[in-house]
């Protein structure tokens, strides 16, 4: 092998490191919240010590999961800032895109639906009401065959969208999800503080398309809950804004540098 395809190589290989094996991930710019509160004074507001999670630069661009050694997940309601609130549901969904669901219409803050991975496959999901809310009667349901493997979903009369944006018309992304810190406590309404722990992610949904020009206010705060004991099933992680750009130019900066420091010993 010459030494010139050496370098190219080694070259090739230092810009994988900056686009990945897919797609690079971006955080979202939020919009607007009009006179509803945002995303980021909703979780403010909840955070009683430890450092506040910035809803901008801690976007984990994760949208698949699985479950932990339990086998067992707990989410909880937090939030619900939308006219959409007596029809939209929210749930898992497998690879095949079938959906479970954990909340309706009827939920609000401070419910909570427990979701059992079973050997078989199954998946059973147990939904409680629980005060301050309207605190609807408890279900209990059974999905056959459903696996492991689930990402999660916001569903209305119009349009259901999904943490994976290629499930979403135009790519769109429409969720934005945080892993728990083990700094911050949070204490939702209606429950006991606790330390944001790092097997527990906020789910926050973009209930309107923001691929349409002016149709969605991208303010991620029209269904957002918390669910532990899960893990990603890969680790995507989204640069600080800028820093996706910074790292290509450097990227392509080394191996411009390379290639002109190769071609300078071809030549004497």
């Amino acid at each position: 092998m010459s030494r010139f395809f050496t370098f190219t190589t080694v070259g090739l290989l230092a810009l994988g490191t900056v686009f990945g094996s897919g797609e690079v991930a971006t955080a979202v710019s939020f919009g607007p919240s009009s006179e509803e509160k945002s995303l980021q004074e909703l979780l403010d507001a909840i955070t009683v010590d430890g450092p506040k999670i910035d809803t901008v630069n801690a976007q984990t661009g994760f949208d698949l999961f699985t479950n932990t050694a339990s086998s067992g997940s707990v989410a909880t309601f937090m939030f619900e800032l939308t006219s959409k609130a007596s029809i939209s549901k929210f749930g898992i969904y497998n690879q095949s895109g079938v959906k479970a669901q954990l909340f309706g219409g009827s939920n609000d803050v401070s419910d909570g639906a427990t979701v059992n991975f079973l050997g078989n496959g199954n998946v059973t999901i147990s939904t409680i009401g629980f005060p301050p809310g309207n605190a609807p009667s408890p279900s209990i349901t059974t999905y056959t065959g459903f696996g492991n493997v689930f990402g999660f979903y916001i569903e209305t009369e119009q349009e259901t969208f999904y943490t994976q944006n290629s499930r979403n018309p135009n790519g769109s992304q429409q969720a934005v999800i945080y892993q728990g810190n083990n700094q911050t406590t949070l204490q939702i309404q209606g429950r006991q503080p606790g330390v944001f722990t790092d097997n527990e992610f906020i789910i926050a949904f973009e209930d309107l398309l923001r691929s349409i020009p002016g149709n969605s206010d991208s303010d991620f705060q029209d269904l957002v809950v918390l669910v532990e004991s899960i893990k990603p099933t890969s680790a995507i992680a989204i640069p600080e804004p800028g820093t996706a750009n910074t790292l290509l130019a450097f990227g392509l900066g080394s191996f411009a540098l390379m290639l002109k420091g190769q071609r300078r010993k071809l030549e004497s």
